[in-house]
């Protein structure tokens, strides 16, 4: 079994990540009441009579990487970026807290696990600010603008449409919500599981403990292994086991120590002494459920 203080700290990390996803998910009304706000001012000037079609298409052709640019230059969106990927450098404190409950003489290598905390800051900035979520908007935006285009709604019509896209509404939620709230989640729980890899492959880790909560929507996968222990060979096998529900796309014997149950998991694989491990086989607490 782990110990009380291997527990509290995977307690404290734990709330670090919900809170940091719940930072952003507060962050997003008032980022998508400007949002709607910055993009109708942008396509206020654009003609929707028929006639015009052809130059007002040219013309959202061009609004298109404005568009984009209104959402990843928004200073709330940035800041609640930055929040973010500022928690991850918590969290490695808090996992090399935990590392030298379970290692002895654990000593943090500075220059690579450093590397892993910039690769990781990096890519969640890119997913969240980079190409993907401005096409992601902006291509939306423009297919909401050609259908307006044909002269089927008036120029009301649009900013109301608009504004329920971007910001909204009592049945319809946000276009973005989805992607960044994930995004985001995604990308906090891959840095703490990279970080603890990292650590792990670098000092020959062979045992683990597969931790997380069990809440209404988690997948089979995910239930089959909470709160059991595993040894690495076993985690590495996991990749062979073909698809399963939210099975994230490259998942082999080195990424499944990263992406462990896919998209959205909240489960990480945190090493453990052999001592442990042999102690929770005698438990029958060890291997899939």
């Amino acid at each position: 079994m782990i110990s009380k203080d291997q527990e509290k700290l995977i307690v404290e990390i734990e709330k670090l990540q919900a809170q940091l996803v719940a930072d952003m998910e507060a962050a997003l009304p008032k980022i998508f009441a400007q949002l709607s706000d910055e993009v109708i001012g942008l396509v206020s000037e654009l003609s929707l009579d028929p006639d015009d079609r052809a130059k007002t298409l040219r013309e959202t052709i061009t609004l298109k990487r404005k568009i984009a640019d209104s959402l990843v230059e928004n200073v709330t969106y940035q800041a609640a970026v930055a929040s973010v990927v500022g928690g991850f450098e918590k969290m490695a404190k808090l996992t090399d807290d935990y590392m030298s409950l379970i290692l002895d003489d654990y000593s943090r290598k500075k220059d690579l696990y450093n590397a892993i905390l910039r690769v990781n800051i990096d890519q969640t900035k890119n997913l969240l600010l980079g190409a993907g979520v401005r096409d992601n908007f902006s291509g939306a935006i423009q297919e909401v603008l050609k259908a307006f285009v044909s002269g089927v709604g008036t120029s009301k019509e649009l900013q109301k449409t608009l504004r329920t896209f971007i910001k909204g509404s009592a049945t319809q939620k946000p276009f973005l919500e989805r992607y960044i709230r994930q995004t985001t989640s995604d990308a906090v729980m891959i840095f703490n599981r990279e970080y603890i890899n990292t650590i792990s492959e670098d000092l020959n880790v062979k045992h683990y403990y597969y931790a997380g909560v069990i809440v209404a929507d988690s997948r089979d996968f995910c239930i089959a292994r909470t709160g059991r222990g595993f040894t690495r060979k076993e985690v590495e096998d996991w990749a062979s086991l073909g698809k399963w529900q939210g099975r994230m796309p490259n998942t082999n014997k080195t990424t499944i120590f990263s992406y462990c149950g896919g998209y959205n998991c909240q489960h990480e694989l945190y090493p453990i002494s052999l001592e442990q491990y042999q102690e929770m086989k005698k438990q029958k607490q060890t291997g899939v459920k």
